[in-house]
């Protein structure tokens, strides 16, 4: 948002109100002044009315103004109101359209991954996985996407419970082995299945935080194997890219990433 003479009162308060939230110390009269060109007397009329509003508070000792309880509270609800699916549509659309293959929204269930939205692209071809289904978190991109980012005792509680079962010869079964994997994918961003849960497919996935920072889906693009390692580079940049505006889209913002202690 930008300030001219032509701006009222109403918008000079919302770009006050983005300035605080720029500044985490806060800001004085001197610095939003200057900020929103504006005269100290104006901008200290209109954070007067802020502040009676509670969308502005200050700290007396400091004289600082800070972004108040009221601003924060309607910002939440906005979170609260966003669609985790209506937020990922746009982005599977263009990570199908980008790669040609079928890109899937998961979430975590009790051990398990649920598929909740899944796009094809122009060269998909049929997959099990259908909206809906269920499939084990250890030997799927997005199921090992999700976990990376679960505490060490949620991880070990999951492996004792569901254990580590073989489906195909690339199946992790070793639970130190599997440890390890999910610590590769916390520090690339990026959770690669190489047929471990389907001879002759394979997938490329990507965690989707909250505004808590904590990992509440996944999204992969998934085909046949050739396909997916020939652009291996190519599809982890576009799933990383739509993870991450996904997860800003529902408010997370990266410094807040947590362990999902669980």
């Amino acid at each position: 948002m930008e300030m001219n003479k032509t701006n009222s009162t109403l918008e000079r308060a919302l770009f006050l109100l983005e300035q605080l939230a720029l500044n985490k110390g806060g800001a004085g009269i001197g610095e939003l002044s200057e900020a929103t060109q504006l005269p100290k007397s104006t901008t200290h009329r209109i954070l007067e009315t802020l502040m009676k509003a509670g969308f502005v508070m200050q700290e007396p000792s400091t004289e600082k103004y800070f972004v108040g309880l009221k601003a924060i509270e309607i910002g939440m609800a906005g979170l609260h109101n966003i669609d985790l699916v209506e937020a990922a549509i746009p982005h599977l659309q263009d990570l199908a359209a980008q790669t040609g293959q079928t890109a899937f929204l998961a979430v975590y269930n009790e051990g398990e991954v649920i598929y909740i939205y899944k796009v094809d692209g122009s060269a998909s071809v049929i997959m099990n996985a259908i909206l809906g289904s269920r499939n084990p978190v250890h030997c799927t991109g997005l199921g090992k996407a999700i976990m990376a980012y679960f505490s060490l005792e949620a991880v070990d509680k999951i492996v004792s419970e569901k254990g580590l079962q073989q489906y195909t010869p690339t199946t992790i079964t070793d639970h130190q082995q599997f440890l390890q994997e999910l610590s590769k994918i916390r520090q690339s961003g990026i959770a690669v299945n190489r047929e471990e849960y389907d001879d002759g497919l394979s997938s490329i996935a990507g965690p989707v935080f909250n505004y808590t920072g904590k990992v509440i889906a996944a999204i992969s693009v998934a085909g046949p194997t050739a396909r997916i390692f020939d652009k291996q580079d190519e599809l982890e940049a576009h799933v990383k890219e739509k993870s991450s505006l996904i997860s800003k889209r529902l408010g997370f913002v990266p410094s807040m990433r947590s362990v999902y202690l669980s």
